[in-house]
Parts: structure tokens; C-alpha cells; sequence
């Protein structure tokens, strides 16, 4: 019982571990902006896409976009402070940078698009 009880801990701890460095890393604030851009492409959700546009040229890209568009390469951090992020990622063949803003402890949102 007591070995059970050892390796239930030990598995315990290092899903606990794993989970904090997913969170504290880079990959989780990409995870967060994929999943954030992708939901609104893929709802159509114009203007949310345009009100998150630095520019009438970005809006009208992002507006025009087909429902099934995803990110994909998304980088890790290119620069920013503790509460602020860049990112650059790929949607329809076209590079764009994300800015995304810490609103939490550990939560994040998509604060401006840009090409």
C-alpha cells in the first residue's frame, strides 16, 4: 500500500511540475493566442477581428479570411515586458505579429494584430 501510495505522489508531483512550466513558459502564452485567433476566425467574429486590427489593411485581411484559417508556426516571445508580449505567427501564407497582454495571473489575450 505504501509503494502505491509513494508512486501516486511521485506521479502527482511531476504532472503538477509539467503543468507549471507548460504555464510559466512561452508555449502556454502561444497556445492561448492560437486558440484566441483561431475561435474568432472561426465564428466569423468580425468585429472583434477589426476592433483587434492596428490597420484598415490587417482588419480587411482578417475579415476576409475563411472560417477553417488557423495559425500555425507561431513563434515563442519576440520581445515585450512582463506584461505585454510579441508574437509573430502564420495565418493564410502571411505573416503577422500578435501583441498579447497579460489580464491575470495566468491569463492572457489577444491585444492588437498587426502586419
Amino acid at each position: 500500500m505504501k509503494i502505491k501510495t509513494t508512486a501516486f505522489l511521485s506521479v502527482g508531483v511531476i504532472l503538477a511540475l509539467s503543468a507549471a512550466l507548460f504555464v510559466y513558459s512561452g508555449s502556454y502564452i502561444s497556445y492561448e493566442l492560437n486558440d484566441q485567433i483561431n475561435t474568432m476566425l472561426e465564428k466569423q467574429d468580425h468585429t472583434k477581428l477589426t476592433k483587434l486590427a492596428a490597420n484598415k489593411k490587417t482588419a480587411n485581411l482578417l475579415t476576409n479570411l475563411s472560417p477553417k484559417t488557423k495559425c500555425s508556426n507561431t513563434s515563442d516571445p519576440q520581445g515585450g515586458t512582463r506584461n505585454k508580449l510579441a508574437f509573430a505567427t502564420n495565418l493564410h501564407q502571411k505573416m503577422i505579429g500578435v501583441d498579447m497582454k497579460k489580464i491575470g495571473i495566468l491569463r492572457w489575450k489577444v491585444a492588437q494584430i498587426y502586419q
